[in-house]
């Protein structure tokens, strides 16, 4: 393999630009098929207005009613999947930052070549193939930065506002060699099944039968222990969201659970960048708290990277590539 001044080779450059395979574009994809379907609803919505006239108002508010019940059920699912692209958005501005920097370090290299065959280290043939490797590799980071910029205007379809992509808050950015393997393991398992990462749209599962409205939680009596008071909670599930998520929902019980790919882990994790002990959910008085156990890529809630935060109704977990929503009741 070519070496590079100061010992790097062509791999470790590329390496950068490999990152980019690991932004999920699934999110967008979801949010685009959703954001057509309210256009249309809203244009029939305007087109109805010129046909009051012709029908009867009863029939005009119960189809303008059902037309502004699917609106909303579109803003629900689009709300976890808008998360869901933030954070990988996130993924895509660090993986445009590691290509920028790969880029600057390659031309620095490039002078540092012109500098040692002046300084007479080698003759001009070999400074002509070295050089030669050095351009290849500038060629490279070009093309993969205009890959980043073109993955970037697939998110500013659904996000015309750029202020509310920068805000997205980045992920902790691991070093080149903690991510290495991460994305090697992504790229294996997406040879094998191509769909297996794919990130599917929030799942609408039965929910259970809610109490008459008014009625309110009963609280713990005064005096209560927190062991005990966790019995006066409401409980509560993991919705997977994709295939490394698993399938089926997972109740979960009142008492510590951990998450990870190992096999004592009571909740099983797939998919790269998840640790054998990954993350734990804590029960208490308060309610369900996910804690962060040091994993070394983290552990997000609502595309930000947490260390521990008690969960509320409707939060996007993301462990690795695994994504679950947390839902109450």
């Amino acid at each position: 393999m070519c070496q590079l001044p100061g010992g790097k080779d062509m791999g470790d450059a590329r390496g950068k630009a490999e990152l980019l395979a690991a932004v999920d574009l699934a999110p967008i994809d979801a949010l685009k098929a959703l954001k057509h379907e309210a256009d249309l609803l809203r244009s029939r919505r305007a087109s109805m207005e010129a046909l009051k006239a012709e029908f009867a108002e009863a029939v005009y508010r119960r189809v303008d009613a059902d037309y502004a019940r699917q609106l909303e059920a579109i803003e629900r699912k689009s709300e976890p999947l808008r998360q869901q692209a933030l954070a990988a958005y996130a993924g895509l501005r660090n993986a445009m930052r590691e290509i920028e920097a790969a880029h600057e370090a390659v031309r620095l290299d490039r002078q540092e070549i012109d500098l040692r065959h002046k300084l007479g280290e080698f003759d001009a043939a070999e400074r002509d193939r070295r050089a030669a490797a050095i351009e290849t590799l500038l060629a490279e980071s070009r093309a993969a930065h205009e890959r980043a910029q073109a993955l970037r205007a697939r998110f500013l379809e659904v996000f015309p506002d750029e202020a509310e992509l920068d805000r997205a808050t980045p992920s902790p950015r691991p070093s080149p060699e903690r991510l290495r393997p991460v994305v090697e393991a992504a790229r294996a398992a997406a040879a094998i099944e191509p769909a297996a990462t794919r990130v599917l749209p929030v799942l609408d599962l039965p929910e259970p039968p809610k109490p008459p409205p008014g009625t309110k939680a009963t609280p713990p009596p005064a005096g209560t222990s927190a062991a005990a008071a966790t019995m006066f909670l409401r409980t509560a599930r993991l919705v997977p969201q994709n295939a490394e998520a698993g399938r089926a929902a997972i109740p979960l019980p009142p008492r510590p659970v951990t998450l990870g790919n190992d096999g004592t882990a009571e909740i099983q994790v797939g998919g790269p960048g998840v640790e054998p002990r990954h993350a734990e959910i804590n029960i208490n008085a308060k309610g369900y708290t996910l804690v962060d156990l040091g994993s070394k890529l983290g552990t997000l809630v609502n595309a930000e990277p947490i260390q521990e935060r008690l969960l509320r109704h409707e939060d996007v977990i993301q462990i690795g590539a695994a994504r679950y929503v947390f839902r109450e009741g």
